[in-house]
Order: C-alpha cells, then structure tokens, then sequence
C-alpha cells in the first residue's frame, strides 16, 4: 500500500463515551479508498456495524476496472454481514450503520452513499456537498415543509430514513464527480457537520495548513462547539 495525501481523525467528542464511527483511507489495487462510517444501535452494537463495514471493504477484491459494480457489490456484501450479525443476539438487533463510500480511479471519484455521513467537493475556494443526506429532516426540506435553517434544531434531526445492514436490502445513492487538480475531497461524520456549519468548513479548508491540521482543526472546533457526537474526517487531495 501506497501513502496518501490525505489528513484523517476519529474523535469521541464531549458527550459519547464510545465512539462508534469508523473510517479508511487507503490505496488498495491501484485505486483510492475513502470511507467514513457512523454506526447506530444501542448496547455499543453501532461500533460492531461500522467496524463490519470497514471489514468488508478491506477485504474486497477489487476489479480495478468497474468502481460502480465493486460498490454495488460491496454494499450488498456488508449489508448482508451487519444484517445476518443482527440476527445472532438481542442487543444487535437493529443495528446498522451509515456509509460513505468514495472510490478514485484516474481522477474519477465514484461514491456509494447511505445515510448522513457526507462528501463534500471544495474547489477553487467552493465547497460543495456532493451526497444528499438520507434522513427526515432532508426529506422535509425537499418537500418546502422546513427551511434548512429550521432543519438544524428540528426534534427529528438524527433521525435517518436509510442506514446499512438495517434490512436484507438496502437503497443506496450512486455519484460519479470528475476531478481537478488541487481539490480537496471531505468525508465526514455529522459530528462535525452538525456543529459546523458549511461556510466555517471552507474557511478551515482553505487555510494555508498541511491536510492533518486542517482535519484536526474541523475536529477541535466541532469540540469546542459541543461535541455532542463522534467525529470523524478524511481530507484527501487529488
């Protein structure tokens, strides 16, 4: 394995006493892996869902020359493993856990997506999220019923409409972004999208800093926001 360009970090945060995120940055059969995974469920099985899902993807054989079908069957295989794993004790039961799932080939970013954890593209001085969250409040917003701006303390925020290894089957979204030289690429938790907002990521991202500053930068402020969740980041440079 290759050495990336890339800042990663994985926090607790200020609230949680575990943290159930999980992440991967790596070169793998000649493309680029990035994930970040934000596991659910109680009795700490949200950690065990996460962790299936990062298992899974190290351990795939990838074809090099589709991403799309390699997701698609990544996907399936994790979600078989968290969802079969739900099945052997009570306190698994439910579990699951968001996925964002990026794959970079020839400057060809293809993500599989499930949940609110993000992407986000940022691009001469642009930030743009490139997923679409998968939860209640994102659905109220498409439908004009709330603002994004009363989407932030809405009492149904952290509630997710899709997540991994919850069902036999599982919807996910499919994005293909085409890159440029010098963007940054972010993956992230919503421990820190919820306590920072889009305009603070550009700014940090932005800074004349090295990539692991500005992941531990994202990081300290979410703390120092509230840390009401873990925190994860990858900050990946093409």
């Amino acid at each position: 394995m290759r050495s990336l360009n890339y800042g990663v970090i994985s926090d607790c945060g200020k609230v949680r006493t575990e943290n159930e995120d999980n992440h991967l940055a790596l070169v793998k059969d000649e493309l680029t892996l990035l994930v970040v995974a934000d596991g659910m469920g109680g009795h700490n099985s949200g950690a065990l869902a996460s962790t299936l899902a990062i298992e899974a993807i190290k351990d795939y054989q990838f074809s090099i020359d589709n991403p799309v079908q390699d997701i698609k069957d990544l996907i399936w295989h994790a979600n078989q493993c968290i969802y079969q794993k739900s099945k052997e004790k009570e306190e698994y039961h439910g579990m699951g856990t968001t996925l964002t799932l990026g794959v970079i080939k020839d400057r060809i970013l293809t993500i599989g997506h499930i949940g609110d954890t993000r992407a986000y593209l940022f691009r001469d001085g642009d930030l743009c999220q490139v997923t679409q969250d998968h939860s209640m409040v994102e659905e109220l917003i498409r439908k004009d019923i709330i603002t994004p701006e009363e989407a932030k303390n809405h009492p149904q925020k952290n509630i997710l409409t899709n997540a991994l290894g919850v069902e036999k089957d599982v919807k996910k979204d499919l994005i293909e972004v085409e890159l440029e030289e010098q963007d940054l690429i972010l993956f992230c938790s919503d421990g820190l999208t919820n306590m920072v907002s889009d305009k603070k990521l550009a700014e940090i991202l932005a800074k004349p800093i090295n990539l692991q500053q500005k992941a531990e930068t994202l990081v300290e402020l979410a703390n120092q926001r509230g840390g009401r969740d873990n925190i994860t980041v990858i900050i990946y440079a093409v």
